[in-house]
């Protein structure tokens, strides 16, 4: 009797370790999970105050115009292209050359936008590449008169990297451009309608 009752307090034992084990393993998993998005959230939030640091607004303000600027004068040099070459042609082929155009010129503004902001791209770069403590330095760092200038400097390398950005993706419409062209100069000699 007395080894039943030993096997039956071990079971109850057991029991309630078991008990302990299912009810107390999923809170303090919650609260590892809790303290994982705390941390995460708390990063986020440097990692923002630094781009506010940094003038990432201005930087992208004038990004956005650079590429706009560039966008238009591409725009205006196909028009202007497509105009001289095929001055003569009037009436339907005109009005089919001028849908064609629209539509290509749509399809690089539509393209355009799909391209990453630069506050994402640099809000994942530095989220990846920087611990806490290190954001903690760079927003001391851009706190004072020497950051403070660096970031005022990112301005210019915004502009470099517009520059080479757009030159990158006028490149990849170059082929598209010139099958624009082709497709122009089939419906200006009248030889039917073809997308672009």
């Amino acid at each position: 009797m007395h080894s039943i009752e030993r096997v039956h307090h071990v079971g109850i034992a057991f029991t309630a370790l078991l008990g302990w084990f299912y009810c107390v393993m999923p809170v303090s998993g919650l609260i590892a999970v809790d303290e994982a998005a705390a941390i995460e959230n708390a990063k986020a939030v440097k990692v923002e105050k630094l781009l506010t640091l940094i003038r990432i607004s201005e930087l992208e303000a004038e990004y956005d115009a650079l590429t706009q600027k560039y966008i238009g004068e591409y725009e205006q040099q196909i028009r202007k292209s497509i105009g001289s070459t095929y001055s003569d042609v009037t009436g339907e082929k005109k009005k089919e050359i001028e849908r064609l155009l629209d539509a290509f010129l749509k399809d690089i503004r539509k393209s355009i936008g799909q391209v990453e902001s630069l506050h994402e791209h640099l809000k994942q770069a530095y989220s990846r590449s920087f611990g806490e403590d290190e954001l903690d330095r760079l927003i001391a760092h851009y706190s004072s008169p020497l950051g403070e200038k660096d970031a005022g400097m990112k301005k210019s390398a915004a502009i470099e990297y517009n520059t080479m950005w757009t030159a990158q993706f006028m490149n990849q419409y170059k082929a598209r451009v010139e099958k624009l062209f082709q497709v122009v100069a089939v419906v200006a000699r009248g030889k039917g309608k073809q997308g672009a």
